[in-house]
C-alpha cells in the first residue's frame, strides 16, 4: 500500500513539474515571438483605396505612409520551379544542367501577354495574390532606409513585373518610365499594375526613347525629377535599372551596403580617349527611323573646362547627388551640352563624378584624383571579348552583352554587385525562373552578410 501511495505522490509531483515546465516554455515562446515581431514585420503591399488613394491601417497598428504592417507567421523557402532542380543548376552540376537543357528544349513555354496581365491587374486583389506580392520579410532597419527606383521599359510586361516584384517593398518608391512609342497594351498593363501598389507610379513625362540618344538619359531624368518631388517617402538612395536586369542582393542586403557607403555613390567613371568620337561631333535623333544619326558638325568643347568621362548608364545615387545633378547650374550646363552627343547616359553621370572641381557629393577619389573604381558595384555585365582569358557566356550575346543561360547561374550568384544585366525571360526560360527561386528563397535566409567586403570598397 505504501508503494502505491508513494507512486501516486510521485505522479502528482511529476504532473506539477510538467505543468510548470509547460507554463515556462509558453512564457519563453511568447516573449520570443513578441520580441521577434517588434523588429521583423511581414509587410503586405497596400491596395490603393478606390477613392482618395488612402491605405486602411489595422486597428492598433502604427499608421505608416504607403504600407500596411500586419504581423503574421514568417514564410519560408519553397521550391518554385517544379520541372527542374534549380539547386543543382545553380550549384553548377554540368551533367544536370545538360539534362535540364534537354527538358527545356522539349518544353513549350507559355507566358502571359501584356493584355492578359492588364486584365489580372484590373482586379488588385487578384493581381497581388496571383503574383504573390506579400512573400517577404521587412526589418525595422529596412523601414528606416527607404530606396527609390527608376525602371526603364519599352516592351514586355512579364519581364518588367518580374523585376518589380523582386525589388518591391511597400516602404520604398518606384517610378516606371514606359517608352512613349511602345504599344498601348504595355502602357495599359503598367498603368494597371501601378494602381494596385500605392508606391509605384508611371513617370509624369514619357519620352520616345531612341537607342544611344539623349531621350534615353531623359527617361531617367524624368523619373528622378518625379522621385525628388515624391513627398510620401523620404528615400535615401536612388537606383536606376532597365527591365532586363535582376537583383543579386535582397533589399536587406542592399540596405546594408548603402549604409556602409554612407552617402558615397556607385557610378562607373573613367577617362577613355577611344570614346571621343561620341562627343567630338554632334548627333541628332531621327524619330522617323528611330535611330541616332551623326550630323557631321564639329561639337563645341564642354562647358566649365571639364574633362568628358565615360561610364555606365546605371548607378546607385545618393539623394544629394541626384539633387546636384538636376539642380546645380554647372551640372545643368553639362547636361545641356550632352543633348546632341552619342550615348549621353554613359557620359553625364560619369563626367559629374570625374571632375572633382565640380563638387558633386558622394564621390570618393583616389590619391591620383580619379574616382575610386572599387565602389562600382551597382550592376555586373558580361561583355563579349576575345582571347584565352575571356569569360564564357552560356547564353547569347546581344550588343556585345551576354544574355544569360542556365550555365551562367553558378557564376552569377557569386558576384558582389547589387544587380546583374541581363536576362530575357523567354530565352532559356529556366535561367530566370531559377534565379527567381534562388532570390526569393535567399530573402528568408539568415546567413551573415559579407560586410567586410563592402567596407573594403571605400577604403584605400
Amino acid at each position: 500500500m505504501g508503494w502505491h501511495v508513494n507512486t501516486k505522490i510521485q505522479r502528482m509531483v511529476q504532473r506539477k513539474k510538467l505543468n510548470l515546465f509547460f507554463l515556462i516554455t509558453m512564457f519563453i515562446l511568447t516573449v520570443f515571438v513578441t520580441s521577434h515581431y517588434n523588429t521583423v514585420q511581414r509587410i503586405h503591399p497596400p491596395v490603393k483605396h478606390p477613392i482618395g488613394g488612402k491605405v486602411q491601417t489595422p486597428k492598433g497598428e502604427k499608421n505608416l505612409p504607403n504600407r500596411t504592417p500586419i504581423h503574421v507567421h514568417r514564410p519560408g523557402p519553397m521550391r518554385m520551379v517544379q520541372e527542374v532542380d534549380c539547386q543543382q543548376i545553380i550549384e553548377g552540376n554540368e551533367d544536370y544542367i545538360a539534362h535540364a537543357s534537354e527538358i527545356m528544349n522539349n518544353t513549350i513555354f507559355s507566358f502571359l501577354n501584356d493584355s492578359q496581365i492588364e486584365k489580372i491587374a484590373l482586379n488588385c486583389d487578384k493581381f497581388l495574390n496571383t503574383f504573390d506580392y506579400s512573400r517577404f520579410i521587412v526589418s525595422q532597419i529596412e523601414l528606416d532606409f527607404p530606396i527609390a527606383y527608376s525602371i526603364i521599359t519599352y516592351k514586355d510586361v512579364v519581364q518588367t513585373e518580374k523585376l518589380l516584384r523582386a525589388i518591391y517593398r511597400p516602404h520604398n518608391v518606384y517610378c516606371i518610365h514606359v517608352d512613349r512609342s511602345s504599344g498601348l497594351s504595355l502602357h495599359n498593363a503598367i498603368k494597371a499594375i501601378s494602381k494596385c501598389l500605392s508606391n509605384v507610379f508611371v513617370a509624369s513625362t514619357l519620352d520616345d526613347v531612341i537607342y544611344q540618344g539623349y531621350s534615353r538619359l531623359k527617361a531617367d531624368l524624368n523619373c528622378m525629377t518625379d522621385l525628388l518631388n515624391y513627398s510620401d517617402v523620404k528615400w535615401k538612395y536612388l537606383i536606376n535599372l532597365p527591365a532586363q536586369e535582376y537583383p543579386l542582393k535582397t533589399n536587406s542586403e542592399i540596405v546594408k551596403v548603402l549604409q556602409i557607403l554612407n552617402g558615397t555613390i556607385s557610378i562607373e567613371s573613367y577617362y577613355d580617349k577611344a570614346s571621343h568620337y561620341r562627343t567630338n561631333q554632334t548627333y541628332k535623333e531621327n524619330y522617323k527611323t528611330s535611330k541616332l544619326e551623326p550630323t557631321g558638325k564639329i561639337k563645341a568643347p564642354p562647358p566649365h573646362n571639364v574633362t568628358v568621362a565615360k561610364g555606365s548608364a546605371y548607378g546607385t545615387f545618393s539623394r544629394s547627388f541626384v539633387e546636384f545633378a538636376l539642380r546645380n547650374p554647372k551640372a545643368r550646363d553639362i547636361l545641356k551640352w550632352t543633348e546632341d552627343t552619342l550615348s549621353p547616359d554613359e557620359t553625364f553621370w560619369a563626367t559629374l563624378a570625374f571632375n572633382k572641381e565640380l563638387g558633386a557629393p558622394g564621390i570618393q577619389y583616389s590619391a591620383s584624383g580619379v574616382p575610386n573604381r572599387k565602389s562600382w558595384i551597382t550592376v555586373g555585365v558580361m561583355w563579349q571579348s576575345k582571347g584565352p582569358a575571356r569569360e564564357v557566356c552560356h547564353g547569347m550575346y546581344v550588343r556585345n552583352i551576354c544574355v544569360f543561360g542556365l550555365g551562367d547561374l553558378n557564376k552569377i550568384v557569386q558576384e558582389k554587385t547589387l544587380f546583374i544585366n541581363k536576362f530575357y525571360h523567354y530565352y532559356q526560360p529556366f535561367a530566370l525562373m531559377c534565379m527567381e527561386e534562388w532570390y526569393f528563397n535567399k530573402t528568408f535566409t539568415t546567413v551573415p552578410f559579407e560586410n567586410y567586403f563592402y567596407k573594403g570598397l571605400i577604403k584605400f
